[in-house]
């Protein structure tokens, strides 16, 4: 199992952020127990407070061929209405993978930050990113509202949030000739905007990002940020690339 994250200083735990995509969490059978097992495994973990938040998986990819077959729609309506839909997966997960504390608003997201107790906590993405609670985010580092911004993307804003140290994104393709994040968002695996904005964030923040997929097993993968590469990702219109 992959650990390790932020230390508070006085009490040494760990400070995890999880991402478990959508396609992992719509996944069935045996495939889906793994992923119901990590969980599991993370809650037993007494070293560390973990964080975790979903993607979207195919109920967003619907809002994506919408928007696809009608081009007329707003887009920062678009953005905003699929933030909402992250509600849904995540009231799914609270049951599928038994995650009983549940972090849904601004107020239990502070309370949390300065429980020194170690556990999983379920966050809403709406305790942290909603149109009236992103101004606690620095300049520069607002997440564009288009297709280029998914729950990775959020994930790492959430990180950014309670200074962890450590992000995993739960991803099913095979990640094992990733290196960096830009890498990684030119094959779709993570979003256009987490690349963008790792390369910006604050100076006295450090964070590593990793993915761990399970095509064929468990594995990790840490991604670094590749401080020369061209950046064209910004200019994109990725309506269909990103691996929710």
């Amino acid at each position: 199992m992959v650990t390790g994250g932020q230390k508070n200083a006085s009490t040494n735990i760990n400070i995890v952020v999880i991402k478990i995509g959508g396609a992992s969490l719509f996944s069935a059978g045996a495939e889906f127990a793994q992923v119901h097992s990590f969980v599991e495994n993370l809650k037993c973990d007494r070293t560390t407070r973990y964080f975790i938040t979903l993607g979207g998986g195919d109920t967003v990819e619907s809002m994506r061929t919408l928007h696809r077959n009608h081009p007329q729609l707003d887009m920062r309506k678009m953005h905003w209405r699929c933030v909402e839909l992250l509600h849904g997966t995540s009231d799914v997960a609270a049951e599928l993978l038994d995650l009983e504390v549940r972090i849904k608003s601004t107020d239990q997201l502070e309370r949390a930050i300065i429980n020194p107790t170690p556990g999983c906590y379920l966050v809403d993405v709406s305790s942290f990113y909603n149109p009236g609670c992103i101004d606690w985010v620095p300049k520069g580092l607002v997440p564009a509202e288009n297709w280029d911004t998914t729950s990775d993307t959020l994930a790492w804003l959430l990180a950014l949030r309670i200074k962890a140290s450590q992000l995993q994104l739960i991803k099913k393709p095979d990640c094992s000739q990733l290196q960096t994040i830009e890498q990684a968002a030119q094959l779709g695996i993570v979003d256009p905007q987490l690349a963008i904005l790792s390369k910006k964030q604050p100076q006295d923040w450090k964070i590593d990002t990793l993915v761990v997929y399970h095509t064929d097993g468990w594995r990790k993968q840490l991604l670094t940020v590749d401080p020369f590469s061209e950046n064209s990702a910004n200019e994109q219109e990725n309506y269909l690339g990103t691996i929710p």
